[in-house]
């Protein structure tokens, strides 16, 4: 039955029950009724009032021209949801969804058949653009996820934790590579065979993975999206007729409970507006990350060849075949040590293969790169054989080419596994301090030996950070004038001109400012006359979980006498920022800029660990750059004390 408001009828369609309502304005849907409807999707985070608010809140009728509608407000005023017909046929054809005042998901009716055919997440929501079912003769439900218009790499990698972790083999393949994606992006038929074998049978590979993880189940949650930066392979490689986006080794962050994890998500590559995966995803090994080697897209060809596989011996195509099969069964993150050490045995084993078969040249010193980073894996993994074959390898590379680049690369690797091994066994407070003083000096003597190699500015970084963190500020800038000016255009050596300008901001003006998530500037500037302090944080920082009610309580206890706190959010999404500050009732202004550390707002100061917080007074200049939760109760009793 039509809803009659004013003159013209508006039906909710199926997701709303048709409602009877007189032409008087007050009488309007009930608030129970109009937030009983919930969106088609269910991976977002909106806002709702508790029950007991519910009666409280407000609907009132909307219309503009031809669009009219409904709003619903809570106690406060704060709108919750807004359903809209949006070309006066008077039928609603937008479910909108608010959280903090900002619509951040939309639920949309294109075909006119009352119910939502497309879901999109919007502003601090994300980016996400579904087609939905909305077939009631389709074999699946209504608001199924069938293809994406858009879907972002971050956003992917969270689709495809939320699938993994409720064993949704169907949503799965909507961000999986098919067919129809391998013909739209023309990739070569040899790789496209590939591709398709390893996103083949996902329903098994989900059971697989819920019936033997302890660590990655049902309540699992996506935290963050972690790669290195996306690679364009261009058209002329032969790999594809166009150019190919692609991001390698791509990995996510989840949350099981209070621990932390990875899942290895592969390859990525952007066919049209939506970023595919072309594996099916696996959760690692504890905290041991095992990366597949050569994606089949970023797979380096033979010289003078085409793409991929093609040219390549059938040999080496054999053993990149047997590495990808073997890959796809790699140890679940409850494994046994016993368990890891005899997988990553087997790699070796492969890759050692390969980089004999691949010989000298650029493809050989890759396949060579990849053995390494095996061979170090298994010494950190607790397999005392690697040391030996490790040196071994080392050797060879000398006696062929004693300037090689790969030893600087072996003994890097071999240096950070040894410590790993190191730690993982230290018994005691005082043998882990010994094992980190011998690193530090392995780190000094790697970065004078070998100050062009590769792994030169990031030796410099943890030595300075090091230096930072102990209290030794006289070191900490040597070491950050060295790499920063030896190794200027590294994300290293930017780092480290962050960290030399946060340095000395002791008694400068604090220049700060970027928006929060409504898009509403923050500027530190603009606060002179208060005492300000910036905390960068992030949701994902167990520090900050602790940190975080002190600074609540000061807030509390100096706000009215003067004291601000200006956040500077490091997550990935906005959405996770909201739903921290609003469970943790944090009260003060937020900048946020996603990227996590590698953010312009993080680098700009080379901020190295969150939280980081910097205490500014009243004239604007920073009294401290790296002030503790410990050391700011005492400062700001002071500075409130001597009104400073």
């Amino acid at each position: 039955m039509p809803v009659r408001l004013a003159g013209f009828l508006l039906l909710f369609g199926t997701l709303c029950p048709a409602l009877l309502v007189s032409p008087v304005l007050a009488q309007t849907p009930t608030p129970e009724f109009a937030l009983q409807y919930k969106p088609s999707q269910a991976d977002i985070e909106i806002d709702s009032p508790a029950a007991a608010d519910v009666e409280r809140c407000k609907v009132e009728l909307e219309r503009d021209g031809k669009t009219s509608g409904f709003a619903v407000f809570d106690p406060s005023g704060i709108i919750l949801r807004r359903y809209v017909d949006t070309n006066g046929d008077r039928y609603i054809d937008q479910w909108r969804y608010f959280k903090n005042g900002i619509e951040v998901y939309r639920d949309l009716d294109t075909n006119k058949n009352n119910k939502p055919d497309q879901a999109r997440w919007l502003n601090t929501g994300g980016s996400r653009w579904a087609i939905v079912n909305d077939d009631e003769k389709d074999r699946v439900p209504d608001g199924t996820v069938e293809s994406w218009k858009q879907l972002s790499a971050e956003e992917a990698s969270r689709v495809a934790i939320f699938a993994l972790a409720r064993g949704d083999a169907a949503l799965l393949k909507t961000i999986l590579i098919s067919q129809a994606d391998i013909k739209s992006l023309g990739i070569d038929d040899k790789l496209a065979d590939e591709l398709l074998q390893n996103v083949r049978e996902p329903e098994a590979a989900l059971r697989t993975v819920l019936s033997q993880s302890k660590s990655f189940g049902k309540q699992s949650t996506w935290q963050r999206f972690d790669a290195a930066m996306p690679s364009v392979i261009p058209a002329d490689e032969g790999k594809a007729n166009a150019d190919l986006k692609v991001y390698e080794g791509a990995m996510a962050i989840v949350q099981t409970g209070s621990q932390h994890g990875f899942v290895t998500l592969g390859e990525m590559v952007l066919v049209g507006d939506v970023w595919k995966l072309t594996q099916i995803p696996q959760p690692a090994q504890g905290q041991t990350v095992t990366i597949a080697t050569g994606g089949v897209l970023m797979r380096q060809a033979v010289p003078g060849t085409g793409s991929g596989t093609i040219g390549l011996s059938d040999r080496m195509q054999k053993l990149i075949a047997d590495l990808q099969t073997l890959d796809q069964k790699q140890p679940g993150p409850d494994s046994t040590p016993a368990v890891v050490v005899e997988f990553l045995s087997r790699r070796n084993a492969i890759l050692e293969s390969l980089a004999r078969e691949a010989g000298t040249g650029s493809d050989g010193d890759t396949w060579q790169q990849q053995f390494i980073n095996g061979l170090a894996s298994s010494l950190q993994a607790g397999d005392a054989s690697a040391r030996g074959r490790l040196a071994a390898v080392r050797g060879d590379i000398v006696r062929r080419n004693s300037r090689s680049k790969l030893i600087a690369y072996l003994d890097y690797r071999q240096m950070m596994a040894q410590f790993g091994a190191a730690s993982r066994s230290a018994k005691s407070a005082q043998e882990q301090q010994k094992i980190q003083d011998d690193l530090l000096k392995a780190l000094e003597k790697f970065a004078k030996d070998n100050p062009d190699a590769d792994d030169a500015p990031d030796a410099l970084l943890q030595i300075a950070m090091n230096s930072e963190f102990t209290g030794n500020q006289d070191d900490a800038r040597k070491w950050y004038t060295q790499l920063a000016t030896k190794h200027s255009q590294s994300p290293a050596g930017q780092r480290a001109t962050g960290a030399l300008k946060r340095i000395g901001l002791k008694g400068q003006p604090l220049v700060l400012s970027g928006p929060d998530p409504s898009g509403r500037e923050v500027s530190v500037q603009k606060l002179k006359g208060r005492v300000v302090l910036v905390v960068y944080w992030a949701s994902w920082s167990q520090q900050f979980h602790t940190d975080v009610a002190v600074l609540r309580a000061l807030h509390e206890q100096y706000g009215n006498r003067g004291l601000q706190i200006v956040g500077v959010n490091l997550d990935q999404q906005a959405s996770d920022m909201t739903s921290f500050a609003q469970k943790n009732r944090i009260t003060w202004p937020n900048i946020f800029q996603p990227g996590a550390l590698d953010a312009p707002l993080a680098q700009e100061y080379g901020i190295l660990t969150v939280p980081t917080m910097m205490l500014v007074d009243r004239s604007g200049r920073v009294v401290s750059n790296n002030v503790t939760v410990n050391d700011l109760k005492e400062r700001l009793a002071e500075m409130f004390r001597s009104g400073s």
